[in-house]
C-alpha cells in the first residue's frame, strides 16, 4: 500500500486543482494537501486603473461566474460614488445573476459530479483510467442519467442565452456597466427571457432534482462521507425586498452568528506568497508552501461556503451534526437551490417595471474605500477597494474557492475540502472516493496568468490561483 497518492487534476472542466493524499496503514487518508495551481493577478492588474474598470476587469476572474464578480464590483463602485441603485435596477441585475446560478448548478451536477457515479464507459468527461467498481444504478437508471448528462449541456446553454438577453454576451457581460444595465428590459426581451426560464425551470425541477435524490438513495453512506467541520458561512444572496433570498450568517457547530467582515483574515503560511506592509507578492520557491490559494479564516477558523451553507443558514439549523454535511447533502442542496432560484426569478420578472430607471450617471466619488460582500454559486465572495484621485489604489478579492480549498493556516487548521478528505478510503489504482468528495464542492479555477518583461519576453508563466 503506497503512503501517498497524488491526483492531478481533480477537476473536469474548470482549471487545475491537485490533491496529495497521505495514507495510514489501512489505506485511509490521514492527511491531505489541496493545491490550487493557477495564479490570479487581478488585484495587481487593477491597481492604478479607473474605479469603474473594476466592473469589467473582475468579470474576467472567472468565465463561469463572471456575473457574480461584475455584480459585486458594481455594488462596490456605487458605494465609492455614493449611489443608491433603484429597486428596479437591483431586480434586473438579480434576474441576470439568477441565470448564472442556474447554469452553474446544472453544469456542476451533470458535467462535474455525475461521471463519478456512472462510469467511464458511458460518459466522455471522466478522468479515471479504469472503470469505477462502485456503480449502483441499474441499467435503465444509468441510461436515463446518461441522456440527462447530454441534455444538461443544452439547458446550461439556455441559461447562458437567458443571461445574454440583458447582459449582451456571455461570459463577461457588456450589458452590465458601472452605471447599471445598458440593455433595456422591453417587452420583447422580457418575453424572450421568460420563454427560456420556463424551459430551465422544468429541467431543474423535473430532471435534475429527482436525479440528485436518486443518487442519494443509491449512495446513502455519502451523507456522511466527505463531511467537513460543520462550520458554514454565507455573505447573503439577493435582496429580501423582492421575495426570496438567502440571509448572511455564520453557523458554527449549531450556533448562528451575524457576519462581520472585520473578523476575516487571510493566512499565507502554506501559500506560494509573501507579504510586507505594502503588498503580497508571488513566492514560488517558498519552503513548505504547496498552493497559490490563501487561507481565509473567520475568528481563526475555516468555514465551508456554497449551496449547503446557504441552505443550513437559511433554515436556521442549529443542531450540531443534525444534518449530515457530506457529499450527497452538497449535491442535493445545489439541486434544490436551482429549483428555488428559478421560482424566485419568475416572480422577479413579473415585478420588473417596463419604464423603470435601469442606468444612472456617476457623480464625483464621495468615499475612498468600500467593502462589498455577496455570494457566488460556489460560496461567499468579497470585493474591497481603496481609491485615490478616481484610481484604484488597492483591490482585494476573496473568492469562494479560497474558502473551500484553502490550505492549512499557521495553527494547522485545515480548509474545508482538506478536512472533508480525512478518513476517506483512497484506492491507489482508482481513487474514486476522494474525487467524489472534492467535486461535491464544485471546484473551479481559472486560466494561467503570464508575466512579461518590458521587452515582451515571457518571463514567468504560472498556473496558479489567488
Amino acid at each position: 500500500m503506497p503512503k501517498k497518492i497524488s491526483i492531478s487534476p481533480v477537476t473536469r472542466i474548470s482549471g487545475l486543482l491537485s490533491i496529495d493524499l497521505y495514507l495510514d496503514e489501512n489505506g485511509k487518508v490521514k492527511e491531505a494537501n489541496v493545491a490550487g495551481e493557477q495564479f490570479r493577478g487581478f488585484e495587481a492588474m487593477l491597481k492604478g486603473r479607473h474605479i469603474t474598470d473594476a466592473v469589467y476587469f473582475t468579470q474576467r476572474i472567472c468565465g463561469i461566474c463572471s456575473m457574480a464578480h461584475g455584480f459585486t464590483a458594481a455594488r462596490l463602485v456605487e458605494q465609492i460614488y455614493g449611489i443608491t441603485p433603484t429597486p428596479e435596477l437591483i431586480l434586473l441585475q438579480q434576474i441576470m445573476f439568477g441565470a448564472e446560478f442556474l447554469q452553474n448548478h446544472i453544469r456542476h451536477f451533470y458535467l462535474l459530479a455525475l461521471p463519478d457515479y456512472i462510469g467511464t464507459a458511458s460518459l466522455p468527461s471522466s478522468n479515471f483510467q479504469n472503470p469505477i467498481d462502485d456503480l449502483r444504478l441499474n441499467p435503465k437508471e444509468q441510461e436515463e442519467l446518461t441522456a440527462h448528462y447530454f441534455s444538461a449541456m443544452e439547458y446550461s446553454r439556455k441559461c447562458h442565452d437567458a443571461l445574454a438577453v440583458f447582459g449582451g454576451k456571455i461570459p463577461h457581460q457588456h450589458g452590465l456597466t458601472p452605471e447599471g444595465v445598458a440593455v433595456f428590459p422591453d417587452a420583447d426581451r422580457r418575453k424572450q427571457f421568460w420563454f427560456l426560464l420556463q424551459q430551465i425551470q422544468t429541467f431543474v425541477a423535473d430532471i435534475q432534482l429527482p436525479d440528485a435524490y436518486l443518487l442519494a438513495k443509491a449512495y446513502p453512506e455519502y451523507f456522511q462521507i466527505g463531511s467537513g467541520p460543520y462550520r458554514y458561512i454565507s455573505f447573503g444572496l439577493f435582496d429580501p425586498r423582492f421575495g426570496g433570498h438567502f440571509p448572511a450568517g455564520i453557523l458554527n457547530q449549531g450556533e448562528l452568528f451575524p457576519v462581520n467582515p472585520e473578523e476575516i483574515q487571510e493566512s499565507i503560511t502554506y501559500a506560494w506568497l509573501e507579504s510586507n506592509d505594502a503588498e503580497t507578492r508571488p513566492a514560488p520557491e517558498k519552503p513548505l508552501a504547496y498552493t497559490w490559494v490563501k487561507a481565509p479564516r473567520y475568528h481563526g477558523l475555516s468555514f465551508e461556503g456554497g449551496p449547503l451553507a446557504r441552505k443550513m443558514i437559511r433554515s436556521g439549523n442549529t443542531t450540531p451534526g443534525g444534518v449530515a454535511g457530506g457529499v450527497m447533502p452538497r449535491l442535493i442542496a445545489r439541486a434544490e437551490e436551482a429549483v428555488l432560484i428559478s421560482k424566485w426569478m419568475e416572480d422577479w420578472l413579473k415585478q420588473l417595471p417596463p419604464d423603470g430607471r435601469y442606468i444612472h450617471s456617476l457623480p464625483s466619488p464621495v468615499n475612498n474605500q468600500a467593502v462589498q460582500m455577496n455570494e457566488a454559486p460556489r460560496g461567499p465572495l468579497l470585493h474591497s477597494m481603496t481609491t485615490a484621485n478616481e484610481e484604484i489604489a488597492s483591490y482585494r478579492v476573496i473568492t469562494p474557492s479560497t474558502w473551500n480549498f484553502s490550505p492549512k493556516d499557521e495553527a494547522g487548521i485545515r480548509g474545508p475540502a482538506e478536512e472533508s478528505l480525512i478518513g476517506a478510503g483512497a484506492d491507489p489504482v482508482n481513487p474514486v472516493e476522494p474525487g467524489r468528495i472534492i467535486r461535491s464542492f464544485d471546484p473551479c479555477l481559472s486560466c494561467a496568468t503570464h508575466f512579461i518583461d518590458w521587452e515582451g519576453r515571457n518571463k514567468l508563466s504560472l498556473n496558479i490561483m489567488s
